[in-house]
């Protein structure tokens, strides 16, 4: 609303500073009240935002992937404890092995002296009855040749006779005595071969004692190798995937950068354009009613204030778009009106 003559006749009474802040005042004023087109200004804003087309989303993954196909690989390494264990088994396993061809030969000796004994005993009866058959031969032919001569009943028949069963009791003894000796060298024998088998396990069980804590010791060092491998290559993959992500960082903040960059080149095009030609189509409708509502409240307002306050307004250089030059355009005009015959009448 416009001062009347009287109320500028009494503001030449006034100090300078009560008129600026009386100014200020009302700007004060003045921008308080305009929070009560603001809702409808907004409404008109969401409207044409609604309108517009939706922005395309930019798939930052399908452009720039964030696996760069580097696996690490999970090794999970023996235990101390599973080392030993498997070690353990692998020894006795082997010492059975070992063990039961060292005890197969054994056996396969011990058979071969049994077969000895066999042998020794078959001798022992045929030469048995080889001299039974010479004594008997012998015998019978001594009897018939003092039957012949007639001296059946003598003392040389019974000499002869004794002479002849103590040399077949003789050649029986040695027979019986060779095979005694031929046995007992055959049981020395399987006896040395026993000896010789525990002698054999016993060295078997240190040299497998032996080769265990080495065996645990070879597999420690092949896990401990392999587990190093797998480290190294792990952390090489780690690195490699950081510099990806570092690399795909700086594309995809270039990339946006030039997306941005575009969309503000079109925009400064679009802003000239509009600026030079106006607003097209249901933009400048929507914005025509921004500018009708935003019009009818500042013109409300005292002259002398409201290019003041619509130029020290927070939103309405938003709102109203290229129109917010025209309305303060149209406000400056309507000022000037004002004062002109003031300017005039002093």
């Amino acid at each position: 609303m416009a001062k009347s003559v009287w109320d500028k006749f009494a503001d030449l009474f006034k100090t300078e500073s009560q008129k600026a802040q009386e100014r200020q005042d009302g700007i004060n004023k003045a921008l308080e009240d305009e929070k009560s087109i603001l809702d409808e200004l907004a409404a008109l804003d969401k409207q044409y935002r609604d309108s517009l087309p939706e922005e395309e989303k930019i798939d930052i993954e399908a452009l720039f992937p964030s696996d760069s196909g580097l696996k690490e690989i999970e090794y999970v390494a023996e235990t101390d404890e599973d080392i030993a264990k498997r070690a353990q088994f692998e020894n006795e396993r082997k010492k059975q092995l070992d063990s039961d061809r060292l005890n197969d030969k054994y056996e396969a000796q011990k058979s071969a002296y049994g077969d000895k004994k066999e042998d020794a005993k078959q001798t022992l009866k045929e030469s048995y009855e080889k001299l039974g058959a010479v004594y008997d031969d012998l015998r019978r032919r001594t009897e018939n040749d003092v039957l012949k001569r007639g001296l059946a009943r003598s003392s040389v028949a019974t000499s002869q006779l004794g002479d002849l069963d103590r040399s077949h009791m003789e050649g029986a003894s040695k027979l019986q005595t060779a095979y005694t000796n031929a046995i007992a060298d055959i049981d020395g024998r399987i006896a040395g071969l026993e000896a010789d088998r525990v002698s054999a396990l016993d060295e078997l069980d240190i040299k497998y004692a032996l080769e265990l804590d080495e065996r645990i010791a070879e597999l420690k060092a092949e896990r401990d190798k392999t587990v190093l491998k797998y480290e190294q290559y792990n952390q090489s993959v780690r690195q490699q995937n950081e510099d990806y992500a570092k690399r795909r960082q700086a594309d995809i903040n270039e990339y946006l950068a030039d997306v941005q960059k575009q969309k503000e080149d079109e925009q400064k095009r679009t802003y000239a354009h509009e600026k030079m030609y106006g607003y097209e189509g249901e933009k400048q409708e929507n914005y025509a009613k921004r500018y009708e509502i935003a019009s009818a409240f500042y013109s409300s307002l005292d002259p002398e204030i409201a290019y003041d306050a619509l130029a020290a307004s927070p939103n309405m250089k938003y709102y109203l778009g290229h129109y917010y030059g025209k309305l303060l355009n149209s406000l400056k005009s309507t000022k000037v009106d004002e004062y002109e015959p003031q300017k005039r009448y002093y």
